[in-house]
């Protein structure tokens, strides 16, 4: 199984490949849950403006969820705080 900093950084990784403004370096906690029987690493972040970015062109943060497999440290979907269910990540 792998540990919070392996499922972080994973998230990390599937984050910036896969979206613009969708990691907050400041603000990222992990911890495992269980989700419709399924365990997952979650990951809170938000979607939020890298650091450096001129105050003009910074956006307001927004909350996201990303959920990692505990054992192949897959990152496996996320959740805005409009979504009911998890979105599946394109692989």
């Amino acid at each position: 199984m792998i540990d919070e900093k392996e499922a972080i950084e994973s998230a990390k990784a599937y984050a910036l490949k896969n979206f613009i403004n969708c990691w907050d370096y400041d603000i990222h906690l992990a911890a495992l849950i269980e989700f419709d029987g399924v365990q997952y690493w979650e990951i809170n972040t938000n979607l939020a403006s890298p650091p450096g970015t001129p105050i003009y062109e910074q956006i307001l943060p927004s909350p996201i969820r990303y959920y990692v497999n505990p054992h192949t440290g897959e990152c496996v979907g996320y959740k805005t705080h409009r979504d009911n269910q998890i979105s599946q990540c394109n692989r």
